[in-house]
This record gives structure tokens, C-alpha cells and sequence, in this order.
């Protein structure tokens, strides 16, 4: 046992009891010299500096990773649609699928990370998401595709969740609301990178065949190997990185989360690690309320002479399977039942507006660029002529008799029944790899980047809270008002605020949700909380092409409102401004 373990427990129970005082509940000001030292104490005492600034530069294609498999679909679809004769529905669920194979794995990833740590799942996590996608790049066919695309939301799903709670614990109070906006500008910033390989990768003549032309790769195919390098990137360089001091301490093993303070110091100050000024943690695992008011967090590896020297009843320990059991049952019990709820109904709702718009943008942006390029097309119509427009022509597309042909429009001369002549459309399918999409994308991505960098300057004063109201309002009037726009100016307009503000309202949320648990729940919360959202997203995507058919009105309506309810049901969240880690 070390001597930092017998000091804190020198007088059996009286002394666990102390300690239990003396900051188990994350929010005390513990003396460094005088007494052990909760989490929120010695992070701050670390500083902030070259550990954190290389943090958050891995955390950079670790977004773009988590980006790039929600998102590449939503870029290949325009491009691919006659490669693998697409309906607006295969398109639909080609979008959705990855958020299938998120919301299965919402429970394992959860548990896993609350059970064996941080670090090891966004390694094995980003390594596995790269590989399914290069798996996905050089498939043949739409169910292969499908089937890699859900294994890679199979993957991801950790990753995302992991990330959060991570970055989180790695920063102090001061600035943890911060991060969490940051973060928020990496996934902008990757939403600006994405169009922009995708419009130097696809409209290229770059396309070969192999094994006698039963091997096809095309320019989209390429692109989505290309994708594939950030998971792969961000996989490599967390090996180096340390696990979670918080987690550790959440399990018991202070001596490890001493060393990882030490190094978090010693880089952030350059300074001797012998000289960080807190010598003795708070012992978590003895403290319920750290854990949620459960023994989940006793996992730590308790010898017997501990037991003696505390005087404590010692309790079987439990397994894996039983702390992960454990873990899920406490989040249906008060008081973590309501706050979680709210949680999940909310992201629910913001992704089930956002993801549905973000993903149908490039093809809604291909739809006006057909529209407007097209000589038989009234050049003066709404958006609801150009969503009537695209709907009649892939209906046609799909047609038996639509013969494919190499030029845009063909009229061929046939005799009916009766020996008169009629004119019958032969209408092929070309791809659109050129236009205004991607720079619109382009557009969209970059007021991301404003609106988060500006979002970083004033969260700390506003709260999470306040952004995600104020956000979800913004979106869903900017989302009714799409119904009514003429023009394409006025579209990128609304959208880039659409997209923008929801967001941010997301990032907001996960960041409130962060406060709002302890440790041993933050990431399992996290999870679930995505995977609402990412059921919100699958039910989204999986009608929008019905509600396309229907008319105008209807797609839009759905996303608009739908925005309006949610910010109404978040207000009766709480406050988390300056909220301390549980």
C-alpha cells in the first residue's frame, strides 16, 4: 500500500468520514498543503497550457472523424445516384443508416468507457471506424455500402461520446464551457473541410476499373477513402496521450491520477512534476454521492489491510457486467430520472430537425442547380417547384421504360397501338459533380466557424442553457420560413442560420448534460442522450423523402416545428454556468 493511502486513512472510520467531508462532493476548496484534494481542485492546480493546446489539436481530426462518417453520404449521394441507380428513398436511408449503428451501440459504449476508461476506447474506437470506411470505399454495391456505413455508426458512437467526457476532464471549471464550444468549431471547421475534398476529389475524371471491369472505383469511391484518414489519425495519436484523471480517481486509483496531475503540471508550467502542490486526492469511492448515490464507483482494488484501517464493512465486489448493470439501472431513479429524460427528449428533437436538413442540404443544393440549369424549367419558380420538379424526374428515372442514354434529354418517335404517332421522353441519368453545392456547403461550414468562435467569447457569461433556447427559437423560425423562399441566396441564407444555430444548440446541450452528472454516469448519459438524437435523425431522414412527395409545406413544417417545441422544453433544465464536475 502506498504511504499516501496510509495517511489518508489513518483513524478507521472517523477518517473516511472526514474525507468524505472534505471534498467527495466535487465541490469544496480544499487546502492543497492542509488535506486531500478534490478533482476541481487539483485540475486547476495544473494550469492551462502546452497539454492543453496539444489536446485539443488531436481533438481536431477527432471530430472530423465523427463528421465525416455522419456526413460523407449526404456529398457522395449527388454524384452516385446513377452508379447505383438511387431512389429518393435509398438516398434517404443510405443517410440514415450510420445512425443506425449508432443507437445500437449507445448502451455497450456507454458501459464500456464508465468501466475501463477514456483512452483505450477512443483508440480502438477511431482505429475500427477507419477501417469499416475504407471497407465502405471500395464497395461494389448499395448493400455493401449499407451494411459498412452501419458498422461504421456501430464504431463511432463511442468515439463521440468518449471525446466529450474526455476533453471535459481534462480542463477546470474556468474553462470547461469553453471547450465543449471549441469543440463545436472543430465540427464546423470539418464541415468546411468536407465539401472542400469533396469538390476537389469528385468532379475528377480519376475513376478505374480492375479484374476485367468487375472491379469499378469511382471518383466518389475515392473520396470516401480519403475520409477516412482523420479516425485513422486520431486512433494513432491518443496512444500518447494519459487517461482521464477523473475516471481514475472515480475507480480508486489515486496514485495513477496523482502522476497524470504531475504531467499535466509539469508540461503546463515546465516545472518539476515533484512540485505540484497538491500531495494527497480525495479517496472518491468511499463517497456515494460521487457516484450518484450508488456503489458503482467502488471498483477499486481494496486489500485488506484497507478494510482493517478503516473499519469499513466491505462489500462483494462487482463484476464488469454487474457495475455496467448497475450503471443504467441508477439513471431510472430520482434524482437522475427527470434531468435525463428532459436530456433525451431534447436531443431527440434538435437532431431530429438538424441532421434531417444537414444531410438533404447537398441534395436539396443539387435539386436547385438541376432545376435552374434546366431550358424547360420555369427559372423564376419557388423551392417547392424545384422539390415538384426533382420528384417527377427521379419518378421518371425509375420508370421501366425510361431508356439511359448518354445525352440530357432525348425525344424518340414510337407508334402506338391505333398506328398514331406519339413522343415519348427518354430521360437519362446525369450525375451532378459540378455547380454551386459544394461552395454553398462551403458557405454554410465557414458561418459555423463565426458563430462558434463568437459563441466561445460570450458562453461563460451566458450559459449553456440561455444558447440552447435562444438557438432552438432562431432555427425552427428559420426553418418555417424555407417554405416560402424564392431564390437560392435567400435558401443558403436561411440555411446557413438554420444549420448554425441548432448547432450550437446541440453542442450547448451536450455540454449542460456534462455538468449535470457525476462521473460515473457522464459518459453512459452522454451516449443515450446521442442516441435519441440519432433516432431523431434516422425517423427524420426516413420521411423526408415521403414528406417530399407529399408537397412543399410538409418537410419544412416538420423541421421548423419541431425546433420550436424543444426550445420551449428547455427551459425547465438547470443552470450549469460554472457548475463543478460531480
Amino acid at each position: 500500500m502506498s504511504d499516501s493511502m496510509k495517511q489518508s486513512l489513518p483513524n478507521g472510520k472517523d477518517s473516511a468520514n472526514k474525507r468524505a467531508e472534505n471534498g467527495c462532493n466535487g465541490a469544496s476548496t480544499v487546502d492543497c498543503e492542509g488535506g486531500p484534494a478534490d478533482f476541481e481542485t487539483a485540475i486547476a492546480a495544473t494550469g492551462y497550457g502546452k497539454f492543453n493546446f496539444l489536446l485539443l489539436l488531436v481533438a481536431l481530426p477527432c471530430c472530423m472523424g465523427t463528421v465525416f462518417e455522419t456526413t460523407t453520404m449526404s456529398y457522395v449521394l449527388p454524384s452516385a445516384e446513377c452508379d447505383l441507380h438511387l431512389s429518393l428513398v435509398d438516398k434517404g436511408t443510405l443517410n440514415a443508416i450510420t445512425y443506425g449503428g449508432m443507437i445500437t451501440s449507445a448502451f455497450l459504449w456507454g458501459a464500456l468507457s464508465d468501466m475501463y476508461g477514456r483512452k483505450r476506447l477512443l483508440i480502438y474506437g477511431f482505429l475500427l471506424d477507419g477501417t469499416f470506411n475504407i471497407l465502405c470505399a471500395t464497395s461494389q454495391n448499395v448493400v455493401a455500402i449499407m451494411i459498412f456505413k452501419f458498422m461504421g455508426g456501430f464504431i463511432i458512437c463511442g468515439p463521440f461520446a468518449v471525446l466529450m467526457s474526455y476533453l471535459s476532464e481534462f480542463h477546470s471549471l474556468q474553462h470547461r464551457s469553453r471547450v465543449m464550444i471549441v469543440v463545436g468549431i472543430f465540427y464546423s471547421i470539418a464541415n468546411v473541410i468536407l465539401p472542400s475534398l469533396a469538390w476537389i476529389i469528385i468532379p475528377q475524371q480519376w475513376g478505374f476499373t480492375l479484374f476485367g471491369g468487375n472491379f469499378e472505383i469511382h471518383t466518389w469511391q475515392i473520396f470516401l477513402a480519403v475520409c477516412c484518414i482523420p479516425s485513422l489519425l486520431s486512433g494513432t495519436c491518443v496512444m500518447f496521450f494519459p487517461e482521464s484523471p477523473k475516471f481514475l480517481m472515480s475507480k480508486g486509483r489515486n496514485d495513477e491520477a496523482m502522476l497524470v496531475f504531475q504531467r499535466l503540471y509539469a508540461m503546463n508550467t515546465g516545472r518539476n512534476p515533484q512540485q505540484f502542490p497538491i500531495k494527497e486526492l480525495v479517496d472518491e469511492t468511499l463517497c456515494g454521492g460521487a457516484a450518484g448515490g450508488t456503489a458503482t464507483g467502488v471498483h477499486a482494488q481494496e486489500d485488506d489491510e484497507k478494510v482493517k484501517a478503516t473499519g469499513l464493512e466491505s462489500e462483494p465486489r462487482p463484476g464488469g457486467f454487474h457495475t455496467g448493470l448497475k450503471q443504467i439501472l441508477v439513471m431510472f431513479r430520482q434524482p437522475h430520472l427527470g434531468k435525463s429524460l428532459q436530456a433525451y427528449g431534447i436531443q431527440f428533437g434538435i437532431l431530429f430537425g438538424l441532421n434531417t436538413f444537414r444531410l438533404w442540404m447537398p441534395q436539396l443544393f443539387t435539386i436547385i442547380e438541376e432545376f435552374e440549369s434546366d431550358p424547360n424549367s420555369f427559372q423564376d419558380g419557388t423551392l417547392c417547384d424545384m422539390l415538384a420538379y426533382k420528384v417527377n424526374k427521379t419518378s421518371a428515372l425509375l420508370m421501366p421504360t425510361t431508356t439511359m442514354m448518354t445525352s440530357d434529354v432525348l425525344q424518340t418517335s414510337a407508334l402506338d397501338g391505333a398506328g398514331t404517332e406519339n413522343e415519348l421522353i427518354s430521360i437519362i441519368c446525369k450525375a451532378t459533380v459540378e455547380g454551386n453545392m459544394y461552395l454553398y456547403s462551403l458557405i454554410i461550414g465557414s458561418v459555423g466557424v463565426g458563430a462558434y468562435v463568437m459563441t466561445t467569447v460570450v458562453i461563460n457569461y451566458i450559459g449553456n442553457r440561455n444558447i440552447l433556447v435562444y438557438g432552438l427559437l432562431t432555427s425552427g423560425m428559420t426553418g418555417l420560413l424555407l417554405y416560402w423562399s424564392k431564390s437560392s441566396m435567400t435558401i443558403l441564407a436561411l440555411s446557413s442560420i438554420y444549420i448554425t444555430t441548432a448547432s450550437i444548440a446541440s453542442t450547448a446541450l451536450v455540454g449542460s448534460v456534462v455538468a449535470m452528472f457525476p462521473t460515473s454516469m457522464r459518459t453512459m448519459v452522454v451516449s443515450l442522450t446521442m442516441m435519441f438524437g440519432r433516432t431523431g435523425s434516422i425517423i427524420g431522414n426516413l420521411l423526408f423523402p415521403y414528406l417530399m412527395s407529399m408537397g412543399c409545406l410538409p418537410p419544412f413544417l416538420m423541421i421548423g416545428s419541431i425546433h420550436i417545441v424543444v426550445s420551449l422544453v428547455s427551459l425547465t433544465i438547470p443552470r450549469t454556468l460554472k457548475k463543478p464536475l460531480q
